[in-house]
């Protein structure tokens, strides 16, 4: 199943913000999309190095709570992306979601954003500025280049079905209210408390 993301940030050439992380002591990305899945036995995913440096970096600019994170388009069949995107704001979607923009993908960046946006760019060398200006990097006018709107297909990536990826709403069971860490264990327990026995649920609103 693919992963698509709606997501608030910037668009990157891979080279370029591998070179960055690389100039940091940070693994590259290698154009391939990190993994979301969590390790059985753990309520929520491991962080990949990438977004952990990420995070900590606005922390340090003032962004306490950053959520960065990148995403690297992937479909199957097709040559690797050559852009990435670096997000600070950003809702997964498994079947079919309404979204909240003001809330949930807020239009102004997080202190110390815009300033990681010129920071990577500034590492691109020379003959990549044409890299620089394809369709996508660049806002209209009035627009922030470090947060615009992106959508992004990753049909290699599985959804991951658990925090901090989905609301609390969509975790909790609608008999009881209990309230799960994975999609899975709630769907288990709609079964073996309350007897609905729905195979392959297409969710209404996640």
């Amino acid at each position: 199943m693919g992963l698509t993301t709606i997501l608030r940030g910037f668009k990157v050439p891979i080279a370029v913000l591998d070179r960055f992380l690389v100039s940091n002591g940070v693994e590259e990305t290698y154009g391939i999309p990190p993994s979301l899945l969590r390790i059985p036995g753990s309520s929520v995913p491991p962080l990949d190095a990438q977004a952990t440096f990420l995070r900590a970096k606005l922390a340090a600019a003032g962004d306490a709570n950053s959520t960065a994170r990148i995403f690297i388009p992937q479909t199957q069949g097709q040559a690797r992306s050559s852009y990435g995107y670096v997000a600070y704001a950003y809702v997964m979607i498994f079947s079919q979601r309404r979204i909240d923009l003001a809330a949930e993908l807020p239009d102004q960046a997080p202190p110390g954003f815009a300033e990681l946006r010129r920071e990577i760019l500034a590492c691109a060398e020379e003959g990549e500025q044409a890299l620089l200006q394809v369709a996508g990097m660049h806002g209209g006018e009035g627009e922030d280049d470090a947060s615009l709107l992106y959508i992004v297909l990753t049909d290699e990536r599985e959804f991951p079905f658990s925090r901090p990826f989905m609301r609390e709403s969509d975790l909790r069971c609608d008999y009881c209210a209990a309230v799960f860490d994975c999609w899975f264990d709630l769907q288990n327990h709609r079964s073996d408390a309350h007897g609905v026995k729905v195979l392959n649920l297409l969710p209404d609103d996640f």
